[in-house]
């Protein structure tokens, strides 16, 4: 596992000039998805939606409807890499708890898929994205819109997915020039 400030990844990258990047923003009752292509000079949103499990459904049925729908995803998708943004602890832990079970769901996915993974704090992609750590979720979707070209999001979740997916290429070209002295996007 390598560490780069508080980005963890797993496998190392592949080494491409273009990728494939699968972005989630997890929660319990929806689950953001962004699937895009590019590099870090350059990034198309291919594809954007949410998971939403059944608003009366138990946590377990939510759980499994997640697996469920994320494991088809992926098999649709067939990215190289799934970059999740990462949980802080907020004011309620049992919630906080409970998406830190669906963060494991999606990497669970992603290695029985023998995807990468790398998880991004929330703070770090919206740095990555507008320049400020604490931007709103409507300033880091308006800026996605602007760098992508994208203005289909349904919801902030979509967009902030697609913000973890275009964050993780900024992190890779800088991964890539740390180890490596070259860029290879």
């Amino acid at each position: 596992m390598q560490i780069l400030t508080s980005l963890t990844m797993w496998p190392a990258p592949p080494n491409s000039k273009s990728m494939k990047i699968l972005g989630v923003d997890p929660g319990v009752n929806r689950v953001g998805y962004g699937l895009v292509e590019g590099s870090e000079r350059s990034q198309t949103v291919l594809r954007s939606g949410a998971i939403v499990p059944a608003a009366g459904a138990s946590y377990e049925k939510k759980i499994l409807a997640i697996i469920e729908k994320f494991d088809v995803l992926m098999d649709e998708t067939a990215p190289d890499i799934v970059a999740v943004e990462e949980i802080y602890l907020g004011k309620n832990v049992r919630i906080a708890l409970k998406i830190g079970q669906v963060t494991g769901v999606i990497i669970g996915s992603a290695i029985r898929k023998g995807t990468g993974f790398c998880l991004l704090p929330a703070r770090e992609i919206k740095q990555s994205i507008t320049g400020q750590g604490s931007a709103t979720k409507e300033q880091v979707q308006f800026m996605i819109e602007h760098m992508t070209g994208h203005k289909g999001f349904k919801s902030l979740d979509e967009s902030d997915a697609v913000a973890a997916a275009v964050a993780y290429l900024h992190y890779k070209k800088e991964h890539d020039l740390l180890h490596s002295g070259q860029t290879g996007l």
